[in-house]
């Protein structure tokens, strides 16, 4: 079982990962929406489409192994959440799911 000390620390990991997240989305919104509104508008609604059938299913399977980690009082869930941020980028092909340019 996770130490007090591994638990903060993995809390704190999971805390800058959402910020640094947060930052680049915030960043990448103001430069698109100050360079193109109108078609600011359109990546917003194709964005939102895609969340269904392209991001839902990524972050489920990320999902599934913390959350199983979390619910489970026997798990080590500090390994499965450093385990889920040292995995790496996740690089898709836009032919692998259907986008075409």
């Amino acid at each position: 079982m996770a130490s007090d000390t591994d638990a903060r620390n993995t809390v704190r990991q999971l805390m800058q990962r959402f910020d640094a997240i947060n930052c680049q989305r915030l960043g990448l919104a103001y430069v698109l929406s100050k360079r193109n509104p109108v078609e600011y508008a359109q990546l917003l609604d194709a964005a939102e489409a895609a969340i269904p059938s392209v991001i839902r299913p990524i972050a489920d399977a990320d999902a599934l192994h913390v959350y199983a980690a979390l619910g489970d009082h026997n798990a080590d869930w500090c390994k499965a959440v450093l385990e889920m941020l040292s995995q790496g980028p996740i690089n898709i092909a836009k032919d692998k799911i259907g986008i075409h340019a």
